[in-house]
């Protein structure tokens, strides 16, 4: 989720922060909401373990359809919901619209989770609440760990857990109410101290009583290990009694031990993949003694949640940051390994959503009348480039000089990418999304500068789109004809 200090050497700027529905203020100071993974440790992981055969993801359940769904950021507000209104007129919209619970904003939880609910009911969409409050709002590698074994800390927080999903039940009346739950923090837990504790999260402090000793959780409740695994339990428990038909799922980064997505570049493809499988099964196994799949129904995955071509960088092979399709089949193979390590079907959450420029996808004339989709300059807020739309949609597009090199190679052979000429071809990977096991793609900018594929509040335009409606065209073609899940 992170965006501040770039793996590939990159700065984003803190004063843009922010959450959709809220400027990222809370505790000390003007934090990023998706706080930058630190410097991977030194210390060896533990060993990781053999991977877990192969296996569809579950079938379909009331939360999730039978197809490959898709979802957006979404801030409740007049301007935004007449967007979603226009939209209805050309298609269909997404199945699901998310936004923050931060901790910097504790007292307004119940409100929060309230409208966003019975708004995005009204429109048609699933509501996901994402619950991003023990580090405070504090961007900081430890904020999360420090917080955590806080018992004055998790009083507050578990009480304000309960309020809001209290508050989602009453608005959803029985219907379902989505929960990404603490993005990033064990990612910075695993990645900060991992390695001291044996990449154990029984043996990882945690003031978890604090959710009895508030009176959230009583007599006829379980009782808690007073440790991480303990805490996660908690968590989830707590939401599901007081929001019972929630479906749920913790965070997960790449970089938990270290980012391993360009590992193909340095070792070849075969060694490079198996590379990633390796990488993921320690993170896999970090997850599995910290129980997240208790009372859980998927696992959630970011990317970056930052347009990369903010760096524009002029040399993408050299920048950790940019990804080709290699690259994003890797990210695949991560999330594919993490899932079945942990049992837990996935959801990509909030991937970047601008395009390769020089698409030659046409435009609909409603949303350009020149038939075409400008170019994202790489200068202006929001219209920055990105290959996530690109890859998962499918695109061709032109290209030249150090971009026609990194985007048209193809050292792993998929046999959706081509080059001729000047001009590259990505075929859609939804589909290979889906055999990886992934039931929901939501899409998002997670920083203030990040593109928006709909309006957002206070956003950049909060009546438009900053990438000239791109996201919401091919979104809206693939929702016409989406693909089925396996099995």
């Amino acid at each position: 989720m992170g965006f501040l200090v770039t793996e590939g050497g990159g700065l984003a700027d803190p004063a843009n922060c922010k959450l959709n529905g809220g400027a990222c203020t809370g505790g000390g100071g003007t934090p990023s909401p998706s706080a930058t993974p630190s410097a991977s440790p030194t210390k060896s992981p533990s060993p990781s373990p053999s991977p877990t055969p192969t296996g569809p993801p579950p079938p379909p359940s009331a939360w999730h359809p039978s197809y490959l769904a898709l979802g957006t950021v979404y801030t409740p507000y007049s301007t935004v919901d007449a967007y979603f209104g226009t939209m209805k007129s050309h298609g269909k919209i997404p199945n699901y619209g998310y936004q923050y619970l931060i901790g910097g904003d504790f007292s307004n939880w119940g409100t929060t989770a309230s409208r966003l609910t019975t708004s995005s009911k009204s429109l048609g969409m699933i509501p996901v609440l994402v619950e991003y409050g023990m580090n405070g709002n504090v961007d900081g590698a430890d904020v999360a760990y420090q917080n955590m074994q806080k018992a004055s800390w998790l009083t507050t927080y578990f009480q304000a857990l309960r309020t809001a999903a209290q508050s989602a039940a009453s608005a959803a009346g029985g219907t379902p109410v989505g929960w990404i739950v603490e993005p990033d923090m064990l990612g910075y837990i695993q990645q900060g101290h991992g390695a001291q504790f044996g990449n154990d999260a029984t043996k990882i402090a945690a003031a978890t009583s604090a959710a009895h000793s508030s009176g959230v959780l009583g007599s006829g409740d379980p009782t808690f290990p007073n440790t991480l695994k303990g805490l996660v339990e908690a968590i989830n428990y707590t939401i599901r009694k007081y929001d019972p038909t929630a479906f749920l799922g913790w965070q997960v980064n790449e970089w938990a031990v270290r980012n391993p997505l360009h590992d193909t570049d340095s070792m070849g493809v075969t060694a490079g993949r198996q590379s990633v499988a390796n990488v993921g099964n320690q993170v896999g196994a970090f997850l599995s003694s910290a129980d997240v799949k208790y009372k859980a129904d998927f696992v959630a995955f970011d990317q970056w949640g930052q347009d990369y071509g903010y760096l524009r960088d002029p040399n993408p092979a050299a920048d950790i940051r940019y990804l080709n399709a290699t690259h994003w089949n890797n990210y695949l193979l991560y999330v594919k390994t993490v899932r079945q390590s942990v049992g837990l079907p996935a959801v990509l959450w909030q991937l970047a959503v601008g395009h390769l420029n020089a698409t030659q996808t046409p435009s609909p004339t409603y949303w350009n009348s020149s038939g075409r989709f400008p170019n994202l300059d790489d200068l202006t807020t929001g219209q920055y480039e990105d290959s996530a739309s690109t890859f998962f949609f499918g695109d061709k597009f032109t290209s030249s000089g150090n971009n026609l090199s990194f985007y048209g190679s193809n050292p792993g052979s998929d046999p959706k990418v081509s080059v001729s000429g000047s001009t590259v071809t990505w075929g859609s990977h939804l589909p290979d999304a889906a055999a990886a096991g992934v039931v929901a793609i939501l899409f998002g900018a997670g920083t203030g500068t990040g593109d928006e594929g709909v309006p957002e509040v206070p956003g950049l335009t909060s009546t438009g789109t900053t990438d000239f409606n791109y996201w919401t065209t091919r979104a809206q073609q693939y929702l016409a004809h989406p693909v089925p899940l396996p099995g």
